[in-house]
């Protein structure tokens, strides 16, 4: 017998926009339910590590490297790497809403609607009719989030006079929130970020492990690490995330995350399956690097 744990199963997709997210509380051994699980799955787990292959320079790289991460017809999760002080040509799909999450330093967004600074963890969306350039004082890593529906900022933000509008983008600066944010009953703090009926993000802040475990049904989940190095116990096994990691976690699958060190994710939540983008998985093979979940059962 192991450790018991608090389970809280999602049975519906997380979100505000559209039905109401069905909850069920159960109690989990982590020992047998968990770690010495024997069920087989549909789809695995998938750790992916991009930020070193972006690094890593290859035939036909710029100063620029973006590459889609996860994708399906609604959404397009992408990370971009830029070591130069202007990104070049960076890439929108036609008619999406862009979602920019800063993920390492500083970075300037000029639009025609002003200049956008963006320190770690700050979020700024903007809508497909307007243009951008990034700007900067030396390499940068962004997370970008394509939705081909609009997003409106979440109804669980805290704090919603500190955002910064203006006619058409949205600037949200999670870390100047963080003191009016109460602990939540499975540790740490977290809270929505921007949503839309097909995808909503979060974001968490933790320095301890998880105290519950989590089970959706309703969609695939995302764990983006933003800052910091931090293990997900599942039952496909345990992933460390270093900062720039990825980790799609399918529906039905218990998850909890567990270290002791001060860091940050952003967790993604998509209603309808995404999956491993084919330029991604190209960029892969020429750097050498393995892909977790790839032909695992």
């Amino acid at each position: 017998m192991g450790t018991k744990f608090r389970e809280v199963n999602t049975l519906s997709f997380i979100g505000n926009v559209g039905p109401k997210t069905e909850r069920v509380w159960k109690e989990v051994d982590e020992e047998i339910d968990i770690i010495g699980c024997k069920e087989k799955f549909d789809r695995p787990c998938q750790l992916i590590k991009p930020l070193s292959i972006l690094e890593k320079d290859l035939p036909g790289d710029g100063d620029t490297r973006q590459v889609p991460i996860f994708v399906n017809d609604d959404v397009k999760i992408e990370l971009m790497y830029c070591r130069a002080s202007k990104e070049e040509d960076g890439r929108r799909p036609v008619g999406f809403y862009e979602t920019q999450i800063q993920v390492q330093n500083k970075r300037v967004t000029r639009t025609s609607e002003g200049d956008y600074e963006l320190t770690e963890g700050d979020v700024l969306v903007v809508p497909p009719h307007i243009g951008h350039e990034n700007f900067g004082g030396g390499p940068t890593t962004r997370l970008s989030v394509y939705t081909r529906n609009p997003v409106q900022i979440a109804q669980g933000y805290p704090v919603k006079e500190s955002i910064v509008s203006t006619k058409e983008c949205t600037l949200l600066q999670p870390g100047t929130v963080l003191d009016q944010v109460a602990e939540g009953g499975s540790g740490g703090k977290h809270f929505e970020l921007v949503e839309n009926a097909e995808m909503m993000i979060e974001t968490t802040y933790r320095s301890d492990a998880q105290r519950i475990y989590h089970r959706g049904f309703g969609q695939d989940e995302v764990a983006f690490q933003l800052s910091g190095r931090r293990a997900t116990i599942t039952n496909h096994g345990e992933y460390m995330l270093e900062t720039g990691d990825f980790l799609l976690i399918p529906p039905g699958t218990p998850h909890r995350n567990i270290g002791d060190m001060a860091t940050v994710r952003i967790i993604l939540y998509s209603k309808n399956p995404l999956r491993l983008a084919d330029e991604y998985i190209e960029r892969a093979k020429l750097a050498g690097q393995p892909i977790s979940g790839i032909g695992e059962n």
